[in-house]
């Protein structure tokens, strides 16, 4: 016993010399020493010394003093602002907060040594510490061992009534109180009764006496040595005595309602008001008895903790505006440091993450810009749409306004380049000769041009160019269908479906350096050769010359002479000069025919045509009255009066009216009324014809006879290509049409009129 005394008085004369500043290690060692003299003295009569004593060296390690907190909440902020300094503005805000603390406790270790730290950043930091320890007369010592760094609000621990760890900012609130306080509020129950004691003990305990749990557990453990329930609630007893903490019920009313208020408003955002209503509360604890209340010391804690949060939160926003963003981050970050799971920090440090990956992606795709100018300009319009949708949320970001106008300018510079392979597109597809050549360049074009239009959909002249180019590829797309159209018509081989075909091609004729038009136009020539070359062998001039001069007309002028086409001419030619010479050797045996008869019939006509002188020539002159047929000498006379029927008088010279068997039968054979016929020959059209008014192709058309129309044929004429001509009246619905030319060889002639061979 006297050794426990004089422990106890030993230790209380080091806790009295302790001083004012006292190093918290120090007081830490004297408060492990307590706890172990504290064990020592239990259930003995010092034991009431000893709870004492390690009460006073508990509020000794920490200080209830307003001034004493409020150097704490500086100096944790100012620490913060150390360990995420991004720039000097960090460590200069840090020396502000330590300035104010140095102020407030010019003897302060923690602000003495968080000032040197801050120095070491810069001259200027340095030069500003040194002025701040001159002003204050601070001097420096040897850096004491390490203390344990103030951790952030997670990491304090929060110790509740019961020993747990309680919540930031909740209305349950604990507090402390002198030791000796409400000790005889309760009376101990009778030591016999252990089951009483037990329940009584935990009435105390949750009713807050916990001097009377400790009496009553003691009481028990006299009883029944090493009771679980009594030991715990022992120990949990003196730790509440030994930190100070008391009950929510003893807790002044005015200083609870002042609390919940002030939490209110820290949910609302407004942390100065909420700030001033914790003092308050503090304040009211204070003068009811209540030296320590940890909730309303943690909360002016939490509360500063927010501020410096949201103090940084408005730093990082400046920042950001300023296109500041790697600085705006750290200080994001800080904030979220400084109060975890803070969701505004969260949605700010994402918000600028997403902001620089899209930018720095942006800025990458477009130093890497490749490809095709169709690529390019998807890329181009991805780049714009990833800086419209950062724009929207940065609006006044220059940065962002820089990239929009360099991908715009980018765009321009592919347009241009759009529009000139466009035009050089189409100036090759014009170019071209190949129908699928023109039709690839010009689709090439149209891609191009449609591409331009949709990055530029206000420029006339790309619209204008498309419009074009489309047409044209319409154009040779349906060009294309009527060569294949052609080509199986003229696989058929009916003349019907050749005669279309060549309608088809005759309207293609601007795609004539076409291999694949040449090559069709080309096939069907041949059919029309082998149809010509058949009406030769057979001996139709006429159709032979129809053909060979559809031959010449589109598209076959497109092929030039072909030696086939030469050959079929020339044997037409021939045709034409046997038929002639056949009807000139018809026409000269008539003639020598014609002249035999003239020979044999010398006399008579050589009496007609040279009379002999007599008188009775002239004396005769009722001879004219007379009908011939009497003084016709023989019927064999008659073609003479044919020939010239105004002759018919000299029959009166005749001398002799014998010679003539019967006067009846050549009164009925006698033509002399009989006009001579104007035409030459006669035919009919084989196919329809157009007339003209002169032997000329060239001429304009006067109209039109269809195929069997009858022509009377007046006279022959070639033209200056060697074509033969007739010239011809022409029967058409009752009326004649005269003077007209018609194409001798679209004119088939009747065989009993045939028309003397032209030389």
């Amino acid at each position: 016993m006297p050794d426990l005394q004089q422990r106890i008085d030993d230790l209380r004369r080091e806790v009295q010399a302790l001083p004012p500043d006292a190093e918290p290690a120090a007081i830490t060692d004297l408060e492990r020493r307590a706890r172990t003299l504290l064990s020592d003295a239990k259930n003995t009569a010092h034991e009431s010394a000893a709870q004492a004593l390690f009460g006073e060296l508990a509020r000794m390690s920490s200080p209830t003093s307003p001034v004493a907190a409020t150097v704490r909440g500086l100096i944790r902020r100012a620490r913060i602002r150390i360990e995420i300094a991004g720039d000097d503005d960090d460590v200069d805000e840090a020396i502000d907060i330590l300035a104010e603390a140095l102020a407030l406790n010019p003897a302060d270790t923690d602000v003495i040594n968080l000032l040197e730290e801050a120095g070491k950043h810069n001259a200027q930091a340095q030069q500003r510490v040194n002025d701040l320890f001159t002003r204050h007369g601070v001097t420096r010592t040897p850096p004491a061992p390490p203390r344990t760094t103030i951790q952030t609000r997670d990491d304090l621990p929060r110790v509740s009534g019961d020993g747990g760890t309680a919540q930031v900012l909740t209305p349950r609130s604990t507090g402390s109180m002198p030791a000796a306080q409400g000790d005889s509020r309760r009376s101990a129950p009778p030591a016999n009764d252990t089951d009483s004691i037990l329940s009584e003990m935990t009435q105390a305990y949750y009713a807050g006496d916990y001097q009377i749990v400790v009496d009553l557990a003691n009481k028990v453990l006299s009883q029944q040595a090493g009771n679980p329930t009594a030991l715990e609630y022992r120990q949990k007893a003196e730790d509440n005595l030994i930190r100070g903490v008391v009950p929510d019920h003893r807790i002044p009313f005015d200083a609870r309602v002042a609390y919940n208020r002030a939490n209110s408003l820290v949910r609302a955002g407004n942390y100065d008001e909420a700030e001033r209503l914790y003092r308050e509360a503090r304040d009211l604890a204070e003068r009811a008895g209540i030296l320590s209340w940890k909730d309303a010391e943690q909360a002016l804690l939490d509360i500063q903790d927010l501020a410096l949060a949201r103090e940084m939160l408005n730093e990082g926003d400046r920042l950001m505006a300023n296109d500041q963003w790697g600085e705006a981050l750290r200080k994001y970050e800080g904030a979220l440091r400084v109060v975890p799971n803070d969701p505004q920090a969260e949605e700010r440090i994402d918000k600028i993450r997403r902001i620089q990956g899209d930018t720095e992606g942006a800025v990458a795709q477009l130093s890497m810009l490749g490809g095709s100018l169709a690529d390019q300009a998807t890329q181009l319009q991805n780049i714009l749409t990833v800086v419209a949708r950062l724009r929207q949320l940065l609006p006044n970001s220059a940065r962002l306004l820089s990239l929009s106008a360099d991908t715009n300018n980018r765009l321009s510079a592919i347009k241009g380049q759009i529009h000139e392979q466009a035009l050089s597109a189409l100036s090759r597809a014009n170019a071209a000769g190949s129908l699928d050549e023109k039709l690839s360049l010009t689709n090439d074009a149209l891609n191009l041009l449609d591409l331009g239009t949709k990055l530029d959909p206000g420029d006339q002249t790309l619209s204008e160019m498309l419009s074009t180019a489309r047409a044209s590829s319409g154009d040779m797309l349906r060009a294309r269908q009527v060569i294949e159209r052609a080509q199986q018509h003229i696989a058929q081989n009916y003349d019907n479906e050749l005669l279309q075909a060549r309608s088809m091609l005759s309207g293609l004729m601007n795609y004539a350096q076409d291999n694949r038009y040449r090559a069709t136009v080309n096939d069907l020539l041949s059919r029309y050769i082998e149809r010509a070359v058949t009406a030769v062998e057979d001996g139709d001039i006429e159709e032979a010359q129809a053909l060979l001069q559809t031959m010449r007309d589109e598209p076959f002028n497109i092929l030039g002479r072909r030696s086939e086409v030469n050959r079929i001419e020339s044997q037409i030619r021939q045709l034409k000069q046997r038929s002639q010479l056949r009807i000139a050797g018809i026409i000269g045996a008539g003639f020598i025919v014609l002249l035999l008869l003239a020979w044999f019939s010398r006399p008579t006509w050589e009496a007609v045509l040279f009379p002999s002188p007599t008188p009775t020539a002239s004396f005769t002159p009722t001879a004219s009255f007379t009908p011939t047929a009497s003084d016709t000498p023989t019927p064999s006379n008659t073609p003479t009066p044919t020939f010239t029927a105004s002759d018919t008088p000299t029959a009166t010279y005749t001398p002799t009216a014998s010679n003539t068997p019967t006067a009846t039968f050549t009164a009925t054979d006698t033509p002399t009324v009989t006009p001579t016929p104007l035409y030459i020959c006669r035919g009919f059209a084989r196919i329809n014809t157009n007339l003209r008014t002169t032997p000329d192709f060239d001429a304009p058309p006067f109209g039109q006879i269809q195929t069997g129309t009858v022509i009377y044929v007046l006279g022959q004429e070639r033209d200056d290509q060697g074509n033969l001509w007739y010239k011809a009246d022409i029967e058409l619905q009752g009326s004649v049409v005269r003077n007209m030319y018609v194409p001798a060889d679209r004119v088939t002639q009747l065989s009993d009129a045939l028309c003397p061979a032209f030389p």
